[in-house]
């Protein structure tokens, strides 16, 4: 029997889950095709697909079904949200390419054309000529937002806070939300303190959940939080979006931590960037692990355009050049290196320092290798894909053999290899030559034992066990100020981005994570605006290691980050390549392959 047909038609639009889609769904579920049908007629050329409740349109097309109407028989009941998604697309497409021309000529003028747009501005004379230029470009009328990709220690905190003093000044922002990680969320009061004194009411939302809602309903002018809280409270960030009615601003500070877009984080900020006006991603390593990485954090500022229609190949050299072209023709970004910005800044200097394990460290890091490598040849391709986080697991603890054996043998009683250099290198160093010391390493247990052995020497701790806020930034301004601590032990994980410690100019990597972000952040705590002095890294590696392949792949992948705006990684592990890479290390320190 045929289904009655109503004179209209009637549907509602809502937001896939997935937040890439509109979903039209008519009220009575037999219309379906019924509804497609209606849809094509009124929208050709549109992609739309016949989906389980009704009819999808792609993202970026979510704006051309705003004309829809009921000439066809059809009418469309939308959500509040569904229909800012869609007239934030339609905004967007319609000033992109002005946008992207305006940006050009300021790019192409430098701070001449940055000077002769912000005329009348006052205050800006204590800027750096890029400066001039990011503000500029983050000014440009009707703009929806921008990328700001200068380099770690360039400045692009002080960039935002003078480009949104010249926002609220043209009448354009009334508040601003800014998430940062957890260890630079303290940083920007202070900041908005220094350049800008009290004309802004800031507050961090922090502390118990009641104490976050005082802070989001405290009025503030500018409101700082972390990627974990942007999560949580959600719902009362984005009742106060609502309430400016696009005009404010969203900043994400470090936004390579929103690359992945399963992440909980990267939806959040997605659903918060709808109520926007405009949004800035800043960050000076936007592309650590691939270059898909880049993708999350164009869309979060142009609601996707950069990547509209790029479909990226698996194979990470074809994904490149797919993304290359998309930037380059597409998006709206700013990429200043500190080379060409910072030509004062002292040079830097890296040095490897190579050592033998000890007799018993030796023994363990052999005997953990062999059966790593019986333990590859015994399992299938299906049985490791089942077994990888253990395998993975396993290969991370002969890093962690390298550094400190205690950390995964209870008995280990010898003083391990790393830590008798750092005897002779930190008394040459801090003893010697009174110079500070930055030192890294990646496990708690190393740390800790660092800790303990150089307690003489004032250390300042800082890693996931010191969880404290004020914790943490007093012990940055300690090391900093105080002439007693004269070293910083520290997780790059956790104090890789967004610290100050120029007051060193010796770095000393103990050991470290394998991801780039973490490494290349942490290379600009001591290099960056302030430092007057050549920086040194030392970097200590045991000899015919697995640890020294993992440097290796660092350095490769900051070397590759000139080709694209961040690092490239190596392809996926597979059993194959961990049972080559492990015959290799055990090769070389002469023992049998089982």
């Amino acid at each position: 029997m045929t289904p009655t047909r109503h004179a209209v038609l009637t549907a509602d639009v809502r937001v896939s889950e997935t937040f890439d889609r509109v979903l039209v769904v008519p009220r009575a579920a037999e219309e379906g095709h019924h509804l497609l049908g209606l849809l094509r007629e009124q929208l050709p050329g549109v992609h739309l697909r016949r989906c389980a409740d009704g009819a999808s349109a792609p993202a970026h097309e979510a704006g051309i079904l705003l004309d829809v109407g009921k000439t066809a028989g059809l009418e469309l009941r939308w959500t509040e949200e569904a229909r800012l998604f869609a007239e934030n697309r339609r905004r967007a497409r319609q000033v992109h390419g002005d946008l992207l021309a305006q940006v050009g000529a300021i790019l192409a003028g430098g701070k001449d054309e940055a000077r002769r747009r912000l005329i009348g501005v006052g205050g800006l004379n204590v800027l750096d000529d890029h400066q001039w230029v990011n503000v500029a470009v983050m000014t440009v009328p009707d703009s929806y937002g921008a990328c700001i990709f200068d380099e770690q220690g360039s400045g692009k905190t002080v960039t935002f806070i003078f480009g949104h003093d010249v926002l609220v000044s043209r009448d354009q922002v009334d508040f601003a939300l800014i998430v940062a990680p957890k260890s630079m969320v303290s940083e920007w009061p202070c900041d908005y303190e220094r350049f800008k004194h009290d004309l802004y009411k800031v507050r961090v939302v922090a502390g118990s959940r009641k104490e976050k809602g005082a802070a989001i309903g405290s009025g503030a002018d500018v409101l700082v939080t972390n990627f974990e809280t942007a999560v949580s409270m959600e719902a009362e960030l984005r009742a106060l979006l609502r309430r400016y009615r696009g005009r404010c601003v969203l900043v994400v500070d470090e936004s390579f931590f929103i690359k992945n877009l399963d992440a909980k984080r990267t939806r959040a900020l997605r659903r918060l960037r709808e109520w926007c006006g405009r949004a800035f991603v800043l960050c000076g390593t936007p592309a650590p692990n691939a270059p898909d990485d880049l993708v999350q954090q164009f869309s979060i500022v142009d609601f996707g355009l950069t990547f509209e229609g790029a479909a990226l190949p698996e194979d990470r050299d074809k994904a490149r050049q797919v993304v290359q072209e998309a930037i380059e023709q597409r998006g709206v970004f700013v990429r200043h290196l500190k080379s060409a910005v910072l030509p004062n800044l002292p040079s830097k200097r890296f040095q490897r320092v190579m050592l033998a394990l000890e007799p018993q460290q030796q023994r363990l890091y052999a005997g953990a290798l062999s059966d790593l490598i019986v333990d590859l040849r015994a399992a299938d391709d299906s049985a490791f894909r089942r077994r990888l986080g253990s395998f993975l697991a396993r290969r991370s603890a002969l890093t962690q053999i390298c550094s400190n054996p205690a950390s995964v043998v209870e008995d280990y009683a010898e003083v391990p290899a790393k830590l008798k250099a750092l005897d002779t290198l930190l008394e040459e160093l801090i003893c010697r030559r009174k110079e500070k010391v930055v030192l890294w390493s990646f496990y708690t247990a190393s740390i800790q034992a660092i800790v303990d052995r150089y307690c003489a020497y004032g250390p300042i701790r800082y890693d996931g066990t010191v969880s404290d806020v004020s914790a943490r930034r007093e012990g940055v301004r300690q090391f900093q100020e105080d002439d007693q601590a004269m070293l910083f032990v520290a997780n790059p994980a956790a104090a890789g981005a967004g610290l100050n410690l120029h007051r060193a100019r010796f770095a000393i990597y103990e050991s470290m994570s394998n991801q780039a972000a973490h490494y290349l952040q942490s290379l600009d705590r001591i290099h960056r605006r302030g430092q007057t002095r050549d920086v040194e890294y030392l970097v200590l590696l045991c000899n015919a290691t697995i640890e020294v392949d993992e440097y290796e792949r660092l350095v490769n992948k900051e070397q590759a980050a000139q080709q694209l705006l961040g690092d490239v990684v190596e392809p996926p592990v597979t059993r194959q390549s961990m049972l080559q890479e492990a015959i290799t290390c055990i090769r070389r320190i002469g023992e049998r392959v089982p």
